[in-house]
This record gives structure tokens, C-alpha cells and sequence, in this order.
């Protein structure tokens, strides 16, 4: 499988190459592109979306990718060793970067690669919407399994992981700078292949757990965006959003937005994900919605049984008789 995807990814290097010539700002390295070319193959096969809106990006000398974004810029480095920096705050690490080559075209706008010299390579993807993706492309078993991301972070700041797993780079305050989204990779037929975040210090290390019959290639993704969501549950305690959640998942008494460590916004909730609005209780809208739902449910004999418990049952259930009303 690699040896065809490698010939198949040749021959499209080629074709780009001619029409392509001398407009990437990277010295040619024919093995270190094909590699980049093959990398964003494995991806594309697995895990297309990681390419959609991709952010416009600018380079020169030693910036292989930048692009100023809602939030702040982002910048992946020429060199590995200077790895990604997203604003003046957080600067991520790449794995193996002391051996790693410098950022290749991957002929794909935007997108370069870092051969890890290793049987992985590393492939950052920067999207419109702030949010940042590292991929990490293990061509074989002989790949290693654990990948380092060591984090540089305000004084003050931590790297803090949940009981859901999600990790956090968190403030002294308990403010978000930046949330990652949950640890996830899969073969080269799409299947999941098990892997985890573990935290020490500040560094976040994805642990991948292939063996030999796994499918390779296999892509693994730590992301991160630059919105931060923390769910306030009803007894006090919270948890962070990963990237990309659903807001409504937060079945909690508020839902506060974060940008860069800044609180932006702060919701009220329902509590079953619904933004709350008690004003909405005292509105026609509301009181028609209760009617109609009381005769349609109950008929007309059983209605007074149902407005006793009216009021609970709008916000414990979910009716198609615009009874949401109720929830503003």
C-alpha cells in the first residue's frame, strides 16, 4: 500500500511541480516533498475535512505558514525547532524536532510537512476559523507511538487535564488560553486506532496504541481553537468544550465563551442545553404554545390535569408545537 501511494503521489508531485515552479519559497528537497505530497495523501484518505476552509496563509524565509486570524495570528516555523505560535501566548512544540527536516510544500496551498526522519511526519493545518490541527501522519509499526508537544505558557498558566480527558492550557485566574479537542486516530481504512492525551508538566504527549496489523498509514490529530467554551455545571464544578462539541452539550446552568484568556460571553442555560429566558414564561407566545400542546396531548377533558404541570414538563421536554417558546 505504501509503495503505490508513494508512486501515485510521484507522479501528481510532478505535474504540480511543472505548473508550479519557482512560486514556494522552500529550497527543493525532492525527497522531503514527495514525502510532504504522500503525507497529505494519507490525511485527504482518512480525514478530508482536516483541509476544508483553510486559512490564507503567507511565508518568507523562515516562516513556512502564517496567517492573522479572529483572535490573533498563528505562525508554523521553516525550521521545526521553532515549532507553532499561536499569538503572543501560547508556542507549541513539534515532535522530534531536533531531528526532524525543515518544512516542505506539500503542494496543497498553505499546507507543509516535517519528515521526523522516523517513519512519521508532522503536518500543522491552519483553518480560517482560528482552529489549529497538527497532524501526525506513522507510515509502520516501526513509527514510535508516543508524540511530545512541549507547551510554552504565560507565567502563571498550566496545562490542566479533565476527567474527560480534555486538556487545557488554563491561567492562574482558571481562565482558558486554549482548549484541545479529543485525542483521536485512524488507520488507513478509517478505523479508529486507540490513542490518549497524557499531561506531564507542561508538555502534552499523544500516545497512538498501532500494532503490527494495523492498517498504515495511520493519522492522529491533536487540535486546538482559538474560542474556548467552559460549561458551568449546577453544583459548581465545569469542564472545558473540545474543539468542534456541540454547545448544546452543555447540560449546565451557564456556558462561558473565552477568547486568548478573556471572557467574552457568558450564556444561561436551561440546563438541557437550551439558552435560558425567564421573561419568556410571561409571553403570548408562551402561553398559546402551553394551550395547544395541553389539547393536542391530552385533549380537552385531561387539560387541566396537564397545566398542573405545565411549567415542568416545557422544560423537560422537547415538543414539535413551538412550545420552545417557553425558552425565549
Amino acid at each position: 500500500m505504501k509503495k503505490s501511494r508513494v508512486l501515485i503521489s510521484t507522479a501528481t508531485l510532478a505535474g504540480a511541480c511543472i505548473v508550479g515552479a519557482g512560486l514556494t519559497g522552500f529550497a527543493t528537497q525532492d525527497a522531503a516533498e514527495i514525502n510532504a505530497v504522500d503525507a497529505v495523501a494519507a490525511i485527504q484518505g482518512v480525514a478530508p475535512e482536516s483541509f476544508s476552509s483553510l486559512a490564507a496563509v503567507r511565508s518568507d524565509s523562515d516562516t513556512a505558514a502564517a496567517a492573522t486570524l479572529p483572535g490573533g495570528s498563528v505562525e508554523v516555523a521553516v525550521d521545526p525547532a521553532d515549532g507553532v505560535s499561536l499569538g503572543d501566548s501560547v508556542h507549541i512544540g513539534l515532535p522530534f524536532a531536533q531531528q526532524a527536516s525543515d518544512a516542505a510544500d506539500s503542494q496543497l496551498p498553505g499546507v507543509v510537512a516535517f519528515d521526523n526522519k522516523n517513519g512519521s511526519t508532522t503536518v500543522p493545518v491552519i483553518h480560517s476559523d482560528g482552529t489549529v490541527q497538527i497532524n501526525t501522519v506513522i507510515d509502520n509499526a516501526d513509527a514510535p507511538k508516543r508524540y511530545d508537544y512541549p507547551i510554552a505558557i504565560p507565567e502563571g498558566a498550566s496545562l490542566q487535564q479533565d476527567a474527560n480527558g480534555t486538556v487545557a492550557v488554563v491561567t492562574a485566574d482558571g481562565s482558558p488560553l486554549r482548549v484541545f479537542g479529543e485525542a483521536w486516530a485512524k488507520d488507513a481504512h478509517g478505523a479508529a486506532v486507540p490513542t490518549h492525551y497524557e499531561v506531564r508538566g507542561n508538555t502534552l504527549t499523544q500516545v497512538v496504541d498501532f500494532s503490527e496489523a494495523t492498517a498504515f498509514p495511520v493519522v492522529a490529530d491533536p487540535s486546538t481553537g482559538v474560542y474556548s467554551w467552559n460549561c458551568i455545571l449546577q453544583n459548581g464544578s465545569n469542564y472545558w468544550l473540545a474543539p468542534g462539541s456541540l454547545l448544546g452539550n452543555c447540560k449546565g446552568s451557564y456556558l462561558k465563551k473565552y477568547i486568548n484568556g478573556k471572557q467574552v460571553q457568558s450564556v444561561p442555560l436551561t440546563g438541557y442545553g437550551k439558552p435560558a429566558n425567564p421573561a419568556a414564561f410571561g409571553t403570548w407566545e408562551c402561553l398559546v404554545s402551553l394551550a395547544w400542546a395541553g389539547f393536542s396531548i391530552y385533549g380537552p377533558g385531561k387539560f387541566v390535569k396537564f397545566a398542573s404541570g405545565a411549567f415542568g414538563y416545557v422544560l423537560a421536554q422537547s415538543i414539535p408545537t413551538s412550545i420552545t417558546s417557553c425558552r425565549g
